[in-house]
């Protein structure tokens, strides 16, 4: 967890830069609520606290989700929802089945659909968001409406400087941290890689007009969006994902083809939490089918494959 915060850090610094020093707010609401009711719950349930650092990580996660616009008590909801609902009422660290986070951020859509789903352009240096700045059409909609981003346009996706979350735009930062906590073996390569490929070749199958798509449409759907935070920071949770390789190429294969399911035919041309979530319910029947039979166990297994831990 302490690795994690520590390659989150900048994407966190940054976001004030491109949306304004607000987002900071939401941040410090996020953290203050989550470590609030983790403190409560075990308070309540007479459980020894334990400070993992587990409950910052899904606020800081929760935050990064949400527009910049979003109203104070945004991330009050969420990080509740996620601390007490989605990860203390399973079991908490470790035995939630559901990335925190991205729980948070599904009843916060549920709840407020149409604030959820405005996007903001940055106003760079630390800006107040001016009313202009979030009526702008996204790069994902003007990539679904068969327009290519220009070269300038992937450059800026590169760096930040494109409509999106608080959390999502600089893709730079999340590349870093994936490299990072690859190097600390905290993540495995496998399922950010999966899921980046599969979406990389659908939109190169599916994004062109009358054909194929230009490279330029292709790495706009990888930049464009929550992918590459959701591939390195949500869908990599080790309690939500499958417990072997196999297992994680799997649910990494199903993530990428229902981001482009929800992409090219869903009403938000986005979809990544919504396809982690899912494919963190389909989880234990991964897990049944492939993981390893105990000698003298009943029942068949379709492959006998090894755990990853």
């Amino acid at each position: 967890m302490k690795w994690v915060l520590i390659t989150l850090a900048p994407i966190v610094l940054i976001s004030g830069f491109f949306f304004g020093w607000r987002v900071y707010l939401l941040y410090l609401i996020a953290i203050v609520t989550a470590q609030l009711c983790e403190l409560l719950w075990f308070k309540w349930t007479d459980k020894p606290l334990t400070w993992d650092l587990s409950a910052i990580v899904t606020a800081v996660l929760m935050t990064m989700n949400l527009p910049p616009t979003a109203p104070w008590y945004f991330p009050m909801i969420g990080a509740a929802f996620a601390i007490i609902v989605v990860k203390e009422f399973f079991g908490g660290l470790g035995y939630n089945f559901l990335n925190p986070a991205l729980g948070g951020r599904a009843l916060l859509v549920g709840l407020f659909f149409s604030e959820m789903f405005k996007i903001s352009w940055p106003n760079p240096p630390f800006d107040r968001l001016s009313p202009d700045v979030v009526s702008q059409a996204t790069p994902l909609a003007r990539l679904n409406d068969q327009q290519s981003l220009t070269n300038h346009e992937l450059v800026q996706a590169f760096l930040g400087n494109i409509g999106g979350r608080i959390g999502e735009t600089c893709s730079i930062l999340i590349i870093l941290a994936a490299i990072v906590l690859l190097k600390k073996n905290i993540i495995q390569y496998h399922i950010p890689v999966i899921i980046v490929a599969t979406v990389a070749l659908g939109a190169w199958l599916f994004g062109g007009d009358t054909g194929l798509a230009s490279w330029q449409t292709v790495l706009g759907h990888v930049l464009s969006g929550g992918l590459l935070l959701g591939a390195v920071f949500m869908a990599t949770d080790y309690a939500s994902s499958p417990a072997n390789k196999l297992g994680e190429c799997l649910f990494a294969f199903g993530i990428g083809l229902l981001i482009l399911v929800f992409r090219f035919l869903g009403p938000t041309n986005e979809g990544v939490s919504y396809a982690i979530l899912t494919m963190n319910c389909a989880t234990p029947l991964i897990d049944r089918l492939l993981r390893r039979r105990v000698l003298g166990e009943p029942g068949n297994r379709i492959i006998n494959a090894k755990l990853k831990r």
